[in-house]
C-alpha cells in the first residue's frame, strides 16, 4: 500500500480566482471558429469524411449504414459522417456544402471540451484531491479548486500542438478524441454514479469502435477495466461496473450491425467482410519504427501538457492510488503499453485518446510547481508564440512585397498565383495579434498569481495564431492544397479522349479521399472496373508514371504526386 502523506497541491484562494465564463467561452469559440476560413479539402483524411457524408444525404438509408464514396464501399466506420452528414442536410444552403460540414466541428469542439472540463472538475472536487490546508485558513475551496484544475485542463488542451488541425476537421480522428473524453468523463462520473458512469464510459468506447479503428476502442475499453479493477474509491460491486461499461460498448456495435444486416443482408456481408479485413491490419506487434515514430511524435504532438504531466506523476507519488490521479494515468499509460501492439497506420489514435488524460494529469501537476518553475510555462508561450505570429507576418508582407526575396520566392514556390491582400482576413489576423499583445502586456505588468495564467496565455497564443494563420494565408493553401486544378483537367483529357460529355472513369484503385476531391471539383464519374468506363484514373509519385499512360503527368503545385489516365480494365 501507498504511504499516505500530504498532499503536494499547494492552491490559495487568490490563485483559485474565478477566470471570467465570458472569457473562456469567448477564447474557445474564437478557436474553433478560426476553421470555417477554409472553403476547401486541404487534407485527403478530410475529404474521405466529406465524401461519406455527402454520400449519406444524397443516397439514403444504405449510406448511413454502409459508408460509400462514389457508389464504392469505405471501410471505414460511419459516426463521424453521420454528424457531418446532418449538418450537411441542415446547413449547406447557408454556407455550402464544404461549409456546412466544417460546422461538424463545432459539435466536436463542444463535446471532447465539455467531457473534459466535467471530468476534470469531478475528479478535483474529491476531498482525497483538495490541496493543503493553512494554518489559518486561506487555501481554495473545493468548488473553486475544481474550477481551477478543469479550466487549466481545457486550455491545456487548446495549446496543444498536436490537435490544432485536427480540432477544424470533423473527421473520425476528431471524433474518437471526442469518444476518448466522453470515457473519460464517464469514468470520474462513475465515481458518484457507479453504474450510469460505468455504461457511459462502455458506450464511448463503443462509439469510438465503429469511429475509426476497432483497436482504439478496445484500448479505450481495456483501460476503464484496468481502472474499475484496481482502483477502490468506487462505490458498487465491481464485477456490475464492469459488466455495465461491456454492455455499453457493445450496445452501438449491435445495433449498428444488426440494422444493417437487417436490412440490406447481402450489401452488409461484403462490407463487414471488407471492413473487417481492413481493421485486422491495425492487430500487429509494432515494429521498432512504430515505436519511434510514437516517442518522436509525442513529444510535440503532446506539447506543451506533457512535461507537466510527468511532473504530475512525480510530485503526486505517493498518492498514486488516489482517483485524481490513477485514474486518468491508467488512461494515459494504457495507451501508451498499446504502442507496442498497434500497427503503424493506427499509431496516431493512440495519441489522441491519450489526450484527454494527459491534460488532467498536466492540470494536477500545475497546481504542484512552486511559482519560479509555474513562470516557465507563461515565458513558454510568450516566447514561442510570439515569434510565430511575427514569423507569419514577415513572410505575408514578404510576399506582397517581393522582398526579403528568399522569403517571397519559398511563397511563390509553395503557392504559384497567390497573392496577398488587405482584407477580412488580414483585419482579423491584426485583432489577433492585438488582443495577443494585451494579454503579454498583462502578464508582464501585473504579474498574476493566478494559476491558470500560464495555460490561458498558451491557450491564447494558440488561438491567434490559428486566426493570423487561416486569415493570412488560406487563399494561399487553398492553392496550394486543392485538387481543383487537377481535376479540371482530368475531366478536359478524359473528355478529349472519350469524346463524351461526362466519361465514366475507374477509380476503385483510387483512395475515397481522392474521389471526392475530384468529384467535388469537376464532377467526374468514378465507378468500379467493369462499369463501362474506357478509362482509368491512376494516381503515382515521381517518375513512376504507368507505361499506358495516355496523358502526361497533371500534379497541384510543389508535389512529387501525380495523375494520368489509362486505358479502363475491361476494355
Amino acid at each position: 500500500m501507498l504511504t499516505q502523506r500530504p498532499t503536494p497541491a499547494f492552491l490559495s484562494q487568490e490563485a483559485a480566482r474565478r477566470l471570467p465564463r465570458f472569457a473562456l467561452f469567448l477564447l474557445l469559440g474564437a478557436f474553433i471558429l478560426s476553421g470555417l476560413w477554409s472553403q476547401d479539402l486541404w487534407t485527403l483524411r478530410d475529404a474521405e469524411t466529406f465524401g461519406i457524408s455527402r454520400s449519406m444525404v444524397s443516397e439514403g438509408l444504405i449510406a448511413w449504414l454502409l459508408p460509400e464514396v462514389s457508389g464504392m464501399p469505405v471501410s471505414a466506420g460511419p459516426v463521424s459522417g453521420w454528424v457531418a452528414a446532418v449538418f450537411a442536410s441542415l446547413f449547406s444552403g447557408l454556407a455550402g456544402e464544404v461549409g456546412a460540414y466544417r460546422l461538424a466541428s463545432l459539435f466536436w469542439f463542444a463535446l471532447t471540451t465539455a467531457s473534459l472540463w466535467y471530468g476534470a472538475y469531478q475528479l478535483a472536487r474529491r476531498n482525497e484531491a483538495q490541496p493543503v490546508a493553512f494554518a489559518f485558513g486561506g487555501q481554495a475551496e473545493p468548488r473553486h479548486y475544481g474550477r481551477a484544475v478543469a479550466d487549466c485542463a481545457v486550455l491545456l488542451f487548446v495549446a496543444t500542438f498536436g490537435i490544432v488541425a485536427r480540432q477544424h476537421e470533423p473527421i473520425a480522428g476528431t471524433a474518437l478524441l471526442s469518444f476518448a473524453a466522453l470515457n473519460f468523463f464517464g469514468i470520474a462520473r462513475t465515481l458518484k454514479h457507479p453504474f450510469a458512469g460505468a455504461f457511459l464510459s462502455g458506450l464511448a468506447c463503443g462509439f469510438a469502435a465503429i469511429t475509426s479503428a476497432v483497436t482504439a476502442g478496445l484500448w479505450l475499453l481495456c483501460a476503464t477495466i484496468i481502472v474499475h479493477a484496481f482502483a477502490r474509491t468506487f462505490p458498487g460491486s465491481r464485477d456490475r461496473r464492469i459488466l455495465s461499461a461491456l454492455a455499453g460498448t457493445a450496445l452501438p456495435v449491435v445495433l449498428w450491425a444488426g440494422a444493417a444486416f437487417a436490412l440490406y443482408p447481402e450489401t452488409a456481408a461484403v462490407w463487414f467482410e471488407k471492413w473487417a479485413n481492413h481493421q485486422a491490419e491495425f492487430f500487429d506487434l509494432a515494429s521498432s519504427h512504430t515505436v519511434l515514430w510514437l516517442l518522436r511524435t509525442s513529444v510535440w504532438f503532446l506539447c506543451p501538457a506533457w512535461p507537466l504531466a510527468l511532473w504530475a506523476l512525480y510530485s503526486w507519488r505517493r498518492q498514486l492510488d488516489r482517483s485524481q490521479i490513477l485514474i486518468p494515468a491508467a488512461l494515459v499509460l494504457t495507451a501508451a503499453g498499446a504502442g507496442l501492439f498497434t500497427e503503424e497506420g493506427a499509431a496516431e489514435l493512440l495519441l489522441l485518446i491519450s489526450v484527454p488524460g494527459l491534460m488532467t494529469l498536466a492540470a494536477f501537476g500545475l497546481i504542484t510547481l512552486r511559482q519560479s518553475r509555474e513562470n516557465l510555462l507563461d515565458w513558454f508561450a510568450i516566447s514561442v508564440f510570439s515569434v510565430t505570429l511575427i514569423a507569419l507576418w514577415l513572410y505575408w508582407f514578404a510576399s506582397m512585397l517581393g522582398f526579403p526575396p528568399k522569403m517571397a520566392h519559398s511563397i511563390a514556390m509553395l503557392s504559384p498565383g497567390f497573392e496577398p491582400a488587405f482584407g477580412w482576413g488580414a483585419l482579423t489576423g491584426f485583432a489577433a495579434c492585438v488582443v495577443w499583445v494585451v494579454f503579454v502586456a498583462w502578464r508582464l505588468t501585473h504579474r498574476p498569481i493566478v494559476v491558470w495564467r500560464g495555460p490561458w496565455l498558451s491557450a491564447a497564443g494558440m488561438t491567434a495564431t490559428a486566426i493570423t494563420f487561416l486569415g493570412l494565408w488560406h487563399p494561399a493553401i487553398d492553392i496550394a492544397r486543392s485538387y481543383k486544378a487537377p481535376a479540371q483537367e482530368v475531366l478536359s483529357e478524359a473528355k478529349r479522349l472519350t469524346g463524351e460529355n461526362s466519361p465514366l472513369i475507374e477509380g476503385d484503385m483510387l483512395s475515397p479521399g481522392i474521389r471526392t476531391v475530384f468529384t467535388l471539383h469537376s464532377g467526374i464519374r468514378f465507378v468500379p472496373a467493369g462499369d463501362g468506363a474506357r478509362l482509368r484514373l491512376v494516381r503515382y509519385r515521381g517518375n513512376d508514371a504507368p507505361a499506358e499512360a495516355l496523358t502526361p503527368g497533371i500534379s497541384r503545385p510543389h508535389t512529387d504526386e501525380a495523375f494520368t489516365l489509362v486505358p479502363g480494365r475491361n476494355r
